[in-house]
């Protein structure tokens, strides 16, 4: 699935499908959420009940819509981060959990992709990209504070690290 191609313009559509289906769905719960409330309102009132204009099978296509959208759109999502793993090659990064990083990235910044600003496939490389030099940064940084305490921590007590290693050894 990896090896896939990802066309832009079908990368796009989907993204795009995504956001409406997202939208339509925020759409109905907030007019299903007015009408429950004026609902209410009439009910306390004794007044003639609201009818039922929009029903919770719009509200559920509409969940139904975005269900489909997330699944292709993750599908498409895993394909391209899998793609930059395999091409980038961070040290001290785990492939698996960078792929599932660069997914979990996308679906956050899918929302703010505007088609016309912009290509998707660009858009969301570079924030994939942009993730992975901050996790390796952050791996890189944790390895150089370890050794640098591993060395204050060894002359605090007085061994240098040869001395540690040769400890081990014997230790072993």
């Amino acid at each position: 699935m990896s090896s896939e191609y990802l066309n832009n313009k079908s990368f796009e559509s989907i993204i795009i499908r995504f956001q409406h289906a997202k939208k339509q769905q925020i759409k109905f719960q907030i007019l299903m959420e007015d009408i429950n409330h004026q609902r209410q309102k009439a009910s306390k009132k004794n007044s003639v009940a609201i009818p039922l204009v929009l029903g919770a099978q719009d509200l559920e296509k509409a969940g139904n819509d975005l269900t489909a959208s997330q699944k292709i759109l993750a599908d498409a999502f895993y394909t391209l981060s899998k793609n930059i793993v395999r091409y980038a090659k961070f040290s001290n990064i785990d492939e698996d959990d960078a792929v599932q990083e660069g997914v979990l990235i996308c679906f956050e910044r899918v929302e703010k992709f505007d088609p016309s600003k912009g290509k998707a496939f660009n858009y969301m490389t570079t924030c994939i990209l942009n993730h992975f030099r901050q996790l390796w940064r952050t791996a890189k940084n944790y390895t150089e504070l370890k050794k640098k305490y591993s060395k204050i921590f060894a002359l605090k007590n007085g061994m240098t690290l040869q001395g540690r290693k040769k400890e081990r050894k014997k230790s072993h």
